[in-house]
């Protein structure tokens, strides 16, 4: 991929990753470096490697860090839909994280696992790959 200029290391190990998910195993990794290093370029490479893969990318925003869950919220909102399958008590910790119902603050283990039941609910019907840029 242009732009990639002494990157082959980075994008070895992008391919392998993506290569073991292929074969039906997990994984995760984290780019680090200061910004303009090429982290979203590397992230861009990786969703170009895998046409094979529904693809669920995040940008983290700097206006959005004070609002729990935002970064969640655009991940999981194209599974939304999915989240009256869930077990009754991930689905109102969800409902509660995203603003959707009043009540007090949710369990994070729950919404943590509304999102692994969402997330893989949708990774069943085709191998999903979650990009994540600016976590921080």
């Amino acid at each position: 991929m242009e732009g990639l200029l002494g990157r082959a290391g980075e994008c070895t190990r992008l391919d392998q990753v993506l290569g073991e998910a292929r074969q039906g195993l997990s994984g995760a990794l984290v780019l680090r470096g200061e910004p303009g290093a090429g982290k979203a370029s590397l992230l861009d490479y990786l969703a170009a490697a895998a046409p094979d893969f529904q693809a669920a990318r995040v940008g983290g925003v700097e206006s959005e860090m004070e609002l729990s869950f935002a970064a969640l919220h655009q991940l999981l909102r194209p599974s939304l839909a999915a989240a009256d399958e869930l077990p009754p008590p991930q689905r109102a910790a969800l409902r509660l994280a995203f603003g959707l119902d009043d009540g007090a603050p949710p369990d994070g283990f729950l919404v943590g696992l509304a999102a692994l039941g969402l997330l893989a609910g949708r990774a069943a019907a085709q191998p999903l790959l979650c990009l994540v840029d600016d976590a921080h």
